[in-house]
This record gives structure tokens, sequence and C-alpha cells, in this order.
């Protein structure tokens, strides 16, 4: 190939990578209809661990999103809560879909953006965030605790779902002293 058709290629690479970040950073959430109490106003994410290159587009997106646009101290502590939204909806998808080959980095997943959340408010003193932060992660836990009764207590599963709900529980108390 030549030059021009390699620099031709390229733009035309970069123009949909481009065109599919902004449809999936704009896209819409679409909220669970599911009337029953594991479903508890979690939101179905359209883009989950599964969907292999799609999801890994969306969490580069989302990372440039937190470290690039979100300028303010309170725009990135909202983008935190969202990504804790987010992160619930996949972990309630991978265990109720029962995709076990995500399942561990799910659960990882899920704790870890709980923590950064709750890290930069404290870090950062947003006082005035600690409790619509508390009243988020505490609409969590009933979600948390239903997703673990779906695995036997004896099983590593559980344990990986115990532990988020033990971390729920650390980072509420955290943000109410």
């Amino acid at each position: 190939m030549s030059c021009d058709s390699l620099y031709i290629v390229r733009i035309l690479n970069i123009l949909i990578f481009a065109v599919f970040s902004f449809v999936l950073l704009f896209a819409p959430v679409a909220f669970a209809t599911d009337a029953s109490p594991s479903a508890m106003e979690v939101p179905l994410e359209k883009i989950n661990p599964d969907d292999g290159f799609a999801y890994l587009t969306k969490r580069l997106e989302e990372k440039v999103k937190l470290f690039l646009f979100s300028l303010s101290a309170n725009s990135k502590e909202n983008f935190y809560k969202e990504l804790a939204n987010r992160r619930l909806a996949e972990l309630k998808y991978v265990i109720e879909n029962d995709k076990k080959g995500n399942f561990e980095v799910a659960t990882i997943r899920y704790s870890s953006t709980v923590g950064e959340w709750t890290e930069f408010i404290l870090d950062e003193k947003l006082d005035e965030s600690k409790g619509p932060a508390v009243e988020v992660l505490t609409k969590h836990l009933p979600v948390v605790e239903k997703l673990m009764t779906k695995y036997d207590g004896t099983t590593a599963e559980w344990r990986f779902v115990k532990q988020d709900f033990d971390y729920l529980n650390i980072y509420i108390s955290k943000l109410q002293n």
C-alpha cells in the first residue's frame, strides 16, 4: 500500500472510532422494567463485560471522560457516582446471566470503583457529597445482598459478592465519620 492509502485508512479508522465513541458516550441507559425484587431499580447497561471490544471502548471512554472532561471536583464526583451505578448494573448482569468468565473481574471492579469514589470524596473534602453518596451506597446494599443469595454460602462466588457487601459497609462508615 502506498503512504496515501495508509493515511486514508488511518483517518477512516479514527473517524469510525470517534463516531462509535460519541454514540456510546451519549447513548441513554435503558432502565429495568422487571418488577422483581432483584431488579431494585438498577439500570440495565447496554454494553456489558461480555461484549468484547464494545466494552473495552466503553471503559476507555469512561477513563477519558473522568480524567480529561471532568474538570471540577464536583463533576468528577458526579461521574464517579455514575460509574458506581454502572458497575452495580454490570455486576447484576454478570451474576443474573451466569457470566462466570467475567464474574471475578466484575466484583473487583465494582468494589474498586466504589472505593475510588469514596476516597475521592474524602481526599477532596467534598463534605456536601458525603450524604448523597451514603444514600446511593445504602441503596446498593440490598441489591448486592440479593445477588449474594444466588450462591451457596460455601462457594468462592458467594465470598466475592460478600466482599463487595462488606466493602460497601466500610465505605458507608468512612463517609459517615
